[in-house]
C-alpha cells in the first residue's frame, strides 16, 4: 500500500502500462466532446468551451465487458496526446482530434499501476461495420454515425453503377454566389457544399505578344475580382460594417496584386516613349545645329565660326536633354508606386457599378490605368521640357500626352513589349481556366481601341472640367468612362454633342434576359466546329432550368490536330458543373461527350432528345447471339455479335431521355463492352404503317 501511494521515481520509470480500449457511446461523451447540458438531456454549445481531447474510453481487460457493472456513463475519461503538427491549443492552434463512437484507441496509463489517468496514444483503422443489433454494446463493433452524425445516403454526390458506365453528377461544390442563386430558386440551403475556390479565373500563358499577355493578365484579374465580390456580397450582409470591411479589404488585396501587372504597362510605356523621343531630339539638335550656323554664317561669313557655333549650341542641350532622359526611371517608379492607390479607386468604382463581368469592363478599366499613367508622365516631365525648350520648334507638334496616346502603337511600339514585326498566331488554346467551370477562351485585346477609348474619356472629364461639370476624383484622374461613376451621365448630357459617343457602350448590369448555353469549341488547332446542347432533368414551370445531358455536332470542322477545348457558355452564369470533351478524327470533331452534366442552366423550350445510335467504344468478347442491351428509359436494342464481339446496336424504339443514359450489355458470357448512346432530335413524323411485305429467303 505504502508503495504503491508513495512513489519514489519520476513518471515512467515505475512501469509503463499500455492497453486497447474502445470509444464509448457518443451519448456519454458530453460535455467534454458537445458542451454544458441542458434540461430534458440536450446540449448546448452555451457556456465553456469543451475539452473535446478527452474521451470515455472501456478498456480491454480492466473494464467490464458489460453495462451492468460498468456503465459507459462512469468511464473514465482519456485524455489524447496529440502529434505534434496538431498543436496544443495555445494561441489558438490546434487541430480537432476526430475520433467516432466505436473506434479501437491504443494508450497507457500515466500513472502505472495505480490505472486512473488514461492517455490514448492513437487509434486502429476502421470502417462503417455495425452490429447486426444496431447498439453500441461494449467491446462489439459499431458503427461511428451518430443522430448528429448521419450516415450520407446511397448516391448522394454522385451516380454510379457497378462498371461505372455513368459519370459522376454535377459537383457540389459551388461559389456562394450560385449557392444564394439555387437557394432562392428552390429554397434548399447550400451553404454546406459552398467553395471558395470555384468560380476564381486563373490566367493561362498564349503564346501572345508581351503588351497582349499584359493586357489579358488585368483583364482576367478584374474578372476575378468580380467573381469574388459576388461571393463575398452572397455570404455577407452588404449593407453591414463588417461587410463592406471585408469588400474594402478585397479591393485593396486584389489592387495590390494587379499593381504588378500594371508595372509592366508603365515600364513599357515610359520606355516607349523614351524610344519616340530619342529621333524627335535628334531632329530639334539637328534644326538648332542649322539655324545657329546659318544665321552665324551670315554675320561672320567664317564656315569655321558657323560650324562651331553650331556645335556650342548643340552641345548647351546635352545636359537638359540628359536630365530629361534621367528623369524618365524615376517617374515609372514613382508611378509604379502610386498604382495600387490607383487600382484600387478603380477597383472600387467597379465594385459599386459593375454585376456582370463583361469583356469591355475589363477593356475600361485598362484604359483608366492608361489615363492614369499618361497624365502621370506628362506632368513629371512638365518641369524638365523648359529645359529643352530651344529644341521645341524643331521638334514638329512635340508633347508626351501626344506621344503616348498616338493610338495603338503607343502601346505596341513599346521597347520590350512589342511584337517584333510578328504577327501573333491565331489562338490555339485556352487563354482562361474557370476553377469548376473548365477552360475559357479569351481572344486578343483589341489594343487600338482600348486606347481609342482611354482618349475619348479623358477628352469627357476636360471638357467637363472646362464647362465646370462636376465629376468625382476618380473621374476627373482616370477620364469619364462609363463604368467609373454615375457623374458620366451628368457630363455628358452637360457637355452635349454626343462627346461621350465615342466610347464602346458597356453594361456592367446583369443580364435582362437568362439566354440558354451555348457550345463554344476552341483551340486544337483547327476551326469552324459547331455544336448544340441537349437537355434533360428540367425543372420549373416559367423559368425552366436544366442540365446538359448531350450535345450534337452540327459542323465537325476542319483541321484539328488534338481534341479541342468546349466551353459552356452561360451569359447569365448561374449554371453550373456541367464538363464536356471533344474526340477528334481524320482532323474533324466527331463527337464531343458529357463528363458531367451540370445543373440550374436556362433551358429553352423544346422536345426532350432520344437516342439516335449507339457507338461501340469497345465490341469487348465473349458475347453470344441472344445477349441483350438496356438502358434506365426502357428502350430496346437489336443486338448483333460476331465472333464474340458486339459489332453493332441500333435502337427499336424512341423513348425520350432525361438524363444521361447507361447502357448495360445483359450476358453471362461476355465482358469488356463499352457503348455510348448518342442523342439527337426526334424525327418528324412519318405516317402511318399501312402493310408489311414480308419477303422470306429461298
Amino acid at each position: 500500500m505504502e508503495h504503491s501511494l508513495i512513489k519514489t521515481n519520476f513518471v515512467g520509470k515505475d512501469g509503463f502500462r499500455w492497453w486497447i480500449g474502445q470509444i464509448a457511446p457518443d451519448s456519454v461523451q458530453a460535455p467534454q466532446t458537445k458542451g454544458v447540458a441542458k434540461t430534458g438531456g440536450r446540449y448546448s454549445k452555451a457556456g465553456p468551451p469543451p475539452f473535446s481531447n478527452r474521451y470515455k474510453v472501456r478498456i480491454m481487460g480492466y473494464h467490464p465487458y458489460n453495462t451492468v457493472e460498468l456503465s459507459d456513463e462512469d468511464l473514465p475519461w482519456a485524455t489524447v496526446i496529440s502529434p505534434p503538427g496538431y498543436g496544443t491549443g495555445s494561441a489558438g492552434l490546434f487541430k480537432t482530434v476526430r475520433f467516432q463512437q466505436g473506434d479501437t484507441v491504443i494508450g497507457f496509463f500515466m500513472d502505472g499501476d495505480n490505472a486512473q489517468i488514461p492517455m490514448i496514444l492513437g487509434a486502429f483503422g476502421n470502417t462503417k461495420s455495425r452490429a447486426s443489433e444496431g447498439a453500441p454494446l461494449p467491446f462489439k463493433t459499431f458503427t461511428g454515425y451518430t443522430s448528429t452524425l448521419k450516415e450520407p445516403s446511397e448516391g448522394t454526390l454522385h451516380k454510379s453503377n457497378s462498371t461505372g458506365a455513368r459519370d459522376p453528377e454535377s459537383p457540389k461544390n459551388i461559389s456562394a454566389s450560385d449557392a444564394k442563386k439555387v437557394a432562392d430558386a428552390s429554397g434548399n440551403d447550400n451553404k454546406a457544399f459552398i467553395n471558395s475556390a470555384v468560380g476564381k479565373v486563373i490566367h493561362l500563358g498564349s503564346g501572345e505578344s508581351k503588351m497582349t499577355e499584359a493586357v489579358n493578365k488585368m483583364k482576367t484579374g478584374v474578372e476575378g475580382f468580380t467573381q469574388e465580390l459576388d461571393n463575398l456580397k452572397a455570404s455577407l450582409d452588404v449593407n453591414s460594417a463588417f461587410a463592406q470591411d471585408k469588400i474594402n479589404g478585397l479591393i485593396q488585396d486584389k489592387a495590390s496584386a494587379l499593381a504588378g501587372v500594371g508595372s509592366g504597362i508603365v515600364g513599357g510605356m515610359t520606355n516607349g516613349l523614351y524610344e519616340k523621343m530619342g529621333p524627335m531630339l535628334n531632329s530639334g539638335l539637328v534644326g538648332l545645329y542649322d539655324d545657329v550656323y546659318q544665321k552665324t554664317f551670315l554675320a561672320t561669313m567664317s564656315p569655321a565660326l558657323a560650324n562651331a557655333a553650331g556645335i556650342a549650341a548643340q552641345e548647351s542641350m546635352l545636359s537638359p536633354i540628359g536630365d530629361l532622359e534621367g528623369l524618365l526611371p524615376c517617374i515609372t517608379n514613382k508611378i509604379t508606386g502610386n498604382l495600387t492607390d490607383s487600382l484600387a479607386a478603380i477597383l472600387g468604382s467597379v465594385a459599386n457599378n459593375v454585376f456582370a463581368y463583361a469583356d469591355c469592363v475589363g477593356d475600361q478599366v485598362t484604359g483608366a490605368i492608361m489615363n492614369d499613367v499618361i497624365g502621370q508622365i506628362s506632368e513629371g516631365m512638365a518641369g524638365a521640357l523648359g529645359g529643352i525648350g530651344k529644341l521645341m520648334k524643331y521638334m514638329g507638334d512635340f508633347s508626351v500626352d501626344g506621344l503616348l496616346r498616338n493610338g495603338v502603337d503607343a502601346l505596341l511600339g513599346m521597347a520590350g513589349l512589342g511584337d517584333c514585326g510578328v504577327t501573333p498566331s491565331p489562338h490555339t488554346g485556352a487563354a482562361k481556366y474557370r476553377v469548376g467551370f473548365g477552360p475559357i477562351v479569351q481572344d486578343a485585346p483589341d489594343l487600338s481601341a482600348i486606347i481609342k477609348d482611354a482618349n475619348t474619356a479623358k477628352a469627357i472629364s476636360d471638357a467637363a472640367a472646362l464647362a465646370g461639370v462636376p465629376l468625382d476624383g476618380v473621374q476627373d484622374i482616370l477620364g469619364g468612362f462609363s463604368l467609373l461613376s454615375g457623374g458620366i451621365s451628368n457630363a455628358a448630357s452637360a457637355l452635349g454633342g454626343g462627346i461621350g459617343d465615342g466610347i464602346r457602350s458597356c453594361s456592367g448590369a446583369l443580364p435582362t434576359l437568362c439566354e440558354p448555353p451555348k457550345i463554344n469549341i476552341f483551340g486544337g488547332g483547327g476551326r469552324d466546329a459547331e455544336a448544340i446542347p441537349f437537355y434533360g432533368n428540367i425543372v420549373g414551370d416559367v423559368r425552366k432550368t436544366g442540365s446538359i445531358i448531350g450535345i450534337k455536332m452540327t459542323n465537325p470542322g476542319n483541321g484539328y490536330l488534338y481534341p479541342p477545348f468546349v466551353e459552356i457558355v452561360d451569359n447569365c452564369k448561374q449554371g453550373y458543373g456541367a464538363v464536356a470533351r471533344a474526340t477528334v478524327k481524320d482532323g474533324k470533331v466527331n463527337e464531343i461527350y458529357m463528363v458531367s452534366e451540370g445543373e440550374n442552366y436556362p433551358i429553352e423550350e423544346g422536345e426532350p432528345p432520344i437516342i439516335s445510335d449507339v457507338t461501340i467504344i469497345n465490341p469487348g468478347s465473349g458475347y453470344e447471339d441472344g445477349d441483350t442491351v438496356t438502358d434506365d428509359f426502357d428502350n430496346e436494342y437489336d443486338v448483333k455479335v460476331s465472333s464474340g464481339s458486339i459489332i453493332k446496336v441500333t435502337p427499336i424504339n424512341s423513348k425520350d431521355i432525361t438524363d444521361i443514359p447507361i447502357l448495360t450489355v445483359n450476358s453471362t458470357t461476355g465482358s469488356g463492352a463499352l457503348l455510348k448512346a448518342n442523342l439527337d432530335v426526334r424525327p418528324e413524323f412519318q405516317g402511318e404503317v399501312k402493310q408489311v411485305i414480308d419477303c422470306p429467303e429461298t
